[in-house]
């Protein structure tokens, strides 16, 4: 049975669970069980990351592919977050939701979002502190990459190291498919903690219009943007083969909201269903999950733009609309030490720069924050791998399969 059918038959049996079930009995224990599966996803994404990527920098380096790959991967992430800001924007402008009441006042509290931490956590005390981190992954990234680059000076010397970390990536990433294929199992307590949490956010019928909006905005990008993509960058490849990929890794991270949990599926995905060569989808993958957070732009966006027209009425002029879209596809970039709730931290600290009487403005969006990070994640986690597809196109690494074939 393919993936995408076991996650999606799970996600029902866990809907039939918050429709039948009452909510005072199984909601505490389907939250319980939902992180522990969101642990769980992410379980071996470190091992699979460090060995996994010290390997494929080595081979990078000898095959004289990382500065294209770099400069392909800062170009895709650059492009992406202001192409769907801009989406983004457009779909608030021409929508026009409805005014979302106030529910909070006051101070607002610290966001928590520093740039200077991003960078000052790079380089930890000692280098074995970026195990530790469990949240940020670029540090382990940096490390990785100065032992793959270090194995490239002195390849004799190296190849004892380099075959001890190819079996270890091996055994790694069947571990990571093991738990993948249990996460059809997860997905169960997964989609019925949210639908115990979205019932609520509906019956108020306060955040419809901004469900709809966020709703229809993603089956544009998904449907008529991203297709549009690809059969530009890589007109003889069939963008819907890559959608089709995606139905797996944009369900876990629908229901998750956790870019981590969802990495070890999109690895799975890129190499076995699209065809990367493995060395090619750990690094990309990679830095598009910590960079390529399209997604949360467009979501950052969206929900600064809302916030504005609720309650101002001067209304979006160019310049206020340029202001939006640099501020957040600036701040998409530096959400990676942040796989779950980036959004609203980053949409607080829009809402401090931007001032005005608006700095305790993201408190509107807060009781609707998990949808939004709902399709953030969705967003970023189909940008991702389509990222990765036409990047890996470019560059010559892929072996195309059949769709009979994927997984």
């Amino acid at each position: 049975m393919k993936i995408w059918l076991k996650f999606f038959v799970g996600s029902c049996i866990g809907a039939l669970v918050a429709y039948t079930i009452p909510e005072t009995l199984s909601a505490p224990l389907m939250q319980t069980i939902s992180e522990l599966v969101v642990s769980a996803g992410s379980y071996m994404l470190y091992p699979v990351i460090f060995f996994g990527f010290s390997v494929s920098i080595f081979e990078m380096r000898r095959e004289r592919l990382l500065l294209r790959t770099t400069l392909i991967s800062i170009g895709a992430c650059v492009a992406t977050a202001f192409s769907l800001s801009l989406v983004g924007l457009f779909s608030v402008l021409v929508y026009r939701p409805a005014r979302i009441p106030i529910f909070a006042t006051g101070t607002p509290q610290n966001p928590g979002f520093q740039i200077r931490t991003f960078f000052l956590q790079l380089f930890p005390a000692s280098s074995f502190e970026v195990f530790t981190n469990g949240d940020y992954l670029l540090p382990l990234c940096v490390f990785a990459s100065f032992v793959g680059a270090g194995c490239a000076v002195d390849r004799v010397a190296a190849k004892p190291v380099l075959a001890l970390f190819e079996s270890l990536t091996r055994v790694a990433h069947t571990v990571m498919v093991f738990f993948v294929d249990m996460l059809s199992i997860g997905f169960i307590a997964l989609s019925a903690h949210w639908l115990f949490r979205f019932r609520p956010l509906l019956s108020t019928g306060v955040f419809t219009d901004l469900v709809i909006l966020l709703t229809l905005t993603a089956i544009f990008i998904c449907s008529v943007l991203y297709p549009a993509l690809i059969k530009i960058m890589c007109p003889e490849v069939n963008p819907y083969r890559v959608l089709y990929a995606a139905l797996a890794p944009m369900s876990t991270a629908f229901f998750s909201q956790n870019a981590h949990a969802t990495l070890p599926v999109l690895l799975y995905h890129a190499e076995e269903s699209i065809g990367v060569q493995r060395t090619t989808a750990t690094v990309l993958l990679s830095i598009f999950s910590i960079f390529g957070r399209a997604g949360s732009a467009c979501a950052i966006t969206m929900s600064f733009a809302l916030i504005l027209k609720s309650y101002s009425h001067l209304g979006i002029g160019f310049f206020d609309a340029l202001w939006i879209i640099t501020a957040a596809s600036f701040l998409s970039i530096f959400l990676g030490r942040f796989p779950t709730g980036g959004v609203l931290i980053a949409l607080a600290s829009i809402c401090a720069w931007y001032g005005r009487g608006f700095g305790s403005g993201y408190l509107v969006i807060r009781p609707a924050a998990f949808f939004v990070g709902s399709i953030a994640t969705t967003l970023d986690t189909l940008n991702a791998l389509i990222c990765t597809a036409i990047s890996a196109e470019r560059i010559g690494t892929v072996r195309h399969r059949a769709v009979r074939f994927f997984i």
